[in-house]
């Protein structure tokens, strides 16, 4: 799979969509709850890139936030994973994980892979 075609399934995906997460250690399949998007543009200092958030959960209620920022112009996906959970501290908050996203798939499509 592409980078664009990679962008646009994840332009694609809605709010209540199932939703399956690779990444280097696990795998992680949830439903979407919510979606923040913003348009790429062109600014006085040049391209400045689009945004997707999407904010799912899993079966056993783990919530986790994937960022995906890329360009129109240029094919220059971005992806972090965080999840929500407790710190040292014992507050709630988004830890960053250091995963890498391999592929994003939707499992009603028949979870093809790149």
């Amino acid at each position: 799979m592409t980078h664009s075609e990679q962008t646009q399934r994840v332009l694609a995906l809605a709010h209540s969509d199932s939703i399956t997460v690779e990444t280097d250690h696990r795998t992680l399949t949830g439903v979407i709850y919510r979606c923040n998007h913003h348009e790429p543009e062109l600014t006085l200092r040049g391209p400045e890139p689009g945004a997707r958030v999407l904010y799912f959960v899993t079966p056993t209620y783990d919530r986790y936030r994937l960022e995906y920022t890329y360009y129109d112009e240029y094919d220059h996906p971005q992806i972090t994973l965080d999840r929500y959970g407790r710190t040292p501290d014992s507050q709630y908050a988004w830890l960053r994980t250091h995963a890498t996203v391999d592929a994003i798939t939707n499992p009603s499509e028949g979870g093809e892979q790149p």
